[in-house]
């Protein structure tokens, strides 16, 4: 006995009926758990805009990624003794910049860093 496949069934958001046909009219996103989707019949449905893309939205960016490093020591009551600045690091590429070498850090090891300049 085979089984015929299960057709979606679901509620009009305008009009409240129950179609066999649903049309996604609006994705509705949630920051801190799953969103839902907006269906409404195909007669109901357009009343209802074009959906837009969120990232659509944004248009194009020139924004580079940066790394931010500050030094700094602390007392037990939580007050800064010595700020030794900080030094942020701008990302063009994967790799445009080098690894900057210092004695603070002990010595990478990665193949990058082992190969001579």
């Amino acid at each position: 006995m085979t089984q015929t496949p299960r057709l979606p069934v679901r509620m009009c958001a305008r009009c409240q009926r129950f179609t066999g046909t649903p049309v996604l009219v609006h994705e509705v996103h949630a920051a801190t758990g799953p969103g839902f989707n907006v269906y409404a019949w195909s007669e109901c449905a357009v009343h209802y805009p074009t959906t837009t893309d969120v990232l659509d939205l944004l248009g194009p960016t020139e924004r580079r990624s940066r790394l931010t490093l500050r030094v700094y020591r602390i007392a037990a009551d939580g007050r800064v003794v010595d700020d030794r600045g900080k030094t942020e690091y701008l990302a063009v590429g994967h790799a445009d910049q080098p690894v900057p070498f210092t004695s603070v850090y002990p010595p990478c090891t990665c193949p990058r860093c082992k190969a001579p300049p």
